[in-house]
């Protein structure tokens, strides 16, 4: 594990680990909010909490509709660990 900030970070919040975990493909807010249950401003919200942190970024940030997400290099990385670590802590070995 590089960064344990980013870590705690991701896992102190539900939403933002499902989140995190989604951007897998790039999508938009409106396909996040859907898929995930999430109130569209909160998803806006922690969308922007994620950039900030440059674990994920907008593809196409000068369209006003329709921007999409993905994860980052940093962001892989950290997801990488962040499963590494939920497979050792539910017993199993990867």
């Amino acid at each position: 594990m590089k960064n344990w900030k980013d870590y705690s970070f991701i896992v102190r919040s539900v939403h933002r680990k499902k989140v995190f975990e989604a951007l897998n493909k790039p999508k938009t807010p409106t396909q996040l909010s859907d898929e995930l249950k999430i109130d569209l401003g909160y998803m806006s919200n922690i969308l922007i909490s994620l950039m900030g942190r440059k674990l994920i970024q907008c593809l196409n940030p000068e369209e006003k509709r329709h921007r999409l997400y993905i994860r980052t290099t940093k962001g892989e990385d950290l997801f990488k660990d962040l499963s590494s670590m939920e497979g050792n802590q539910n017993g199993k070995e990867k």
